[in-house]
């Protein structure tokens, strides 16, 4: 049952996205409509929709602005782009492979956002953090709070091309993480190093940021 309205919920995310990026259906910075309207228009309860916006938003497709709606980002991911490109990522072998991408993408990434981030872009990445915690404690979807997480240090660097390359990356990551056998230690993992990472990116201290996304990132690849 859980894994038919994860199902579902991917597909209304896929829907969505082929509606804003192939139909020019919604334009970049523009609304969406309500959630009444829109979960009516694709055929889904209106759950089934907040779990595809909140993909998307993961994504960098939405942005989510408490108490206006759910808008389409100014700047969407290249066009041509395919979010399940990597979705088939399936192997032991290939999942170790990935993550020894991100160990080179994002320790780069986390030590920029230092450099570049707003004092605005390290509270925002401070309450995505928090988020995680909750979201884990509360026995929620806390992978995708902690993509939403590496999203906004990812847009704190403020570099276009790590920006584009995020989302097809964390499609192959969120594929992995449906069909790991180890979900529970990785969440103690990413718990665990999420605070170690932000430690270091609310002093600012870049090296002490890209040695703790390092680390994380060859936590999780012993753990595959």
């Amino acid at each position: 049952m859980e894994r038919k309205k994860a199902k579902l919920s991917e597909q209304t995310s896929d829907r969505l996205y082929e509606m804003i990026v192939d139909e020019h259906r919604y334009t970049p910075g523009g609304k969406l409509p309500n959630e009444n309207e829109l979960s009516e228009a694709l055929g889904v309860s209106r759950t089934t929709l907040r779990e595809a916006i909140s993909f998307l938003a993961a994504q960098g497709v939405l942005e989510i602005r408490r108490g206006k709606g759910t808008f389409v980002a100014d700047a969407l991911p290249a066009e041509g782009l395919d979010l399940t490109a990597l979705a088939s990522v399936r192997s032991r072998v290939r999942a170790k492979d990935l993550f020894e991408m991100r160990l080179i993408f994002e320790p780069a990434t986390v030590a920029l956002a230092c450099q570049r981030a707003s004092d605005e872009e390290l509270r925002q990445i401070e309450r995505k953090a928090r988020r995680v915690e909750q979201t884990a404690a509360a026995g929620g979807d806390w992978p995708l709070a902690d993509q939403e997480l590496h999203w906004a240090i990812i847009k704190a660097s403020h570099n276009e091309y790590m920006r584009r390359l995020y989302p097809i990356i964390n499609s192959a990551v969120n594929e992995i993480l449906q069909i790991s056998q180890n979900r529970q230690q990785m969440q103690d993992i990413a718990l665990r190093d999420n605070r170690m990472i932000l430690d270091f990116l609310l002093k600012r201290d870049e090296a002490g940021a890209r040695y703790a996304m390092s680390i994380h990132m060859k936590h999780l690849i012993n753990t595959l």
